[in-house]
């Protein structure tokens, strides 16, 4: 669960080895935190609001800068709502993490002669294996996933990963099944019956508490991954109507 974020990078890498712009990458990175603090249980969503149960710092600095974005108000925002929310630095702040772990490099030029432009190149492909590695096995796998592997599936679609990774013609059926894989609901109907295994005994009840949680954390990614999907898609109309962006990273 805590490489959700840097594989969602990763999957952008072209086969040159150069990374995407990924304008999108935002909401995805948005929708891995969320579903993280929830895995955590940080925080949960309660009638499609964010509640902040425990504000305490993570040990993450990124992760904490989402947790922290999250409280302030009266009311927590809605899911749907900080997903779509752009942070400035969000993208980058995962970069520069990378490339202070030797994933990647900056290679940083001007535009006609003054607009600064920065371009990411993988330094690890192995890295980026693996990142293909666990979307692949979902792509190929049938019947139920993992919380973990249906956030992965579902924030592969928003960001443009699952069409990096599965392009054209050939990968349709592979988008496809993450697309199922990412509405996997198994967890929150299992959930249903933790209020009666409560009351079987101990161990029952650690069963039914573990039931819980994966059902929150279920729950989350279904947010997350619908926030992120309809956001990406109101960006790209928006930049459409616009006439597209220039270039180099801005967020």
């Amino acid at each position: 669960m805590d490489e959700l974020g840097v594989d969602l990078v990763m999957l952008a890498a072209r086969p040159d080895g150069t990374l995407s712009r990924g304008e999108q990458l935002c909401y995805g990175l948005s929708g891995s935190e969320l579903v993280r603090l929830v895995a955590a249980r940080r925080v949960t969503i309660v009638k499609g609001r964010i509640v902040v149960l425990d504000p305490a710092p993570t040990g993450d600095p990124l992760l904490d800068q989402a947790l922290a974005s999250m409280g302030g108000g009266r009311r927590g925002p809605t899911a749907k709502a900080w997903v779509a929310r752009r942070r400035a630095g969000h993208v980058r702040g995962y970069q520069a993490r990378l490339a202070d772990d030797g994933v990647i490099r900056a290679d940083r030029r001007t535009f006609l002669g003054f607009i600064p432009v920065t371009r990411w190149k993988v330094t690890d492909p192995a890295r980026v294996a693996r990142a293909r590695a666990r979307l692949e096995a979902v792509a190929a796998s049938t019947g139920p996933v993992r919380p973990a592997q249906a956030a992965l599936a579902g924030l592969a679609g928003p960001t443009g990963a699952a069409s990096l990774v599965f392009p054209g013609w050939s990968g349709r059926a592979a988008r496809k099944r993450l697309k199922e894989a990412a509405r996997s609901d198994l967890a929150a109907a299992g959930a249903s019956q933790a209020a009666d295994a409560a009351y079987a005994g101990d161990e029952a009840y650690r069963d039914a508490i573990s039931d819980s949680i994966t059902a929150a954390v279920d729950s989350a990614v279904q947010a997350a991954v619908h926030a992120a999907t309809e956001a990406a898609h109101h960006a790209a109309q928006n930049s459409a109507h616009s006439g597209g962006g220039g270039g180099g990273h801005h967020h």
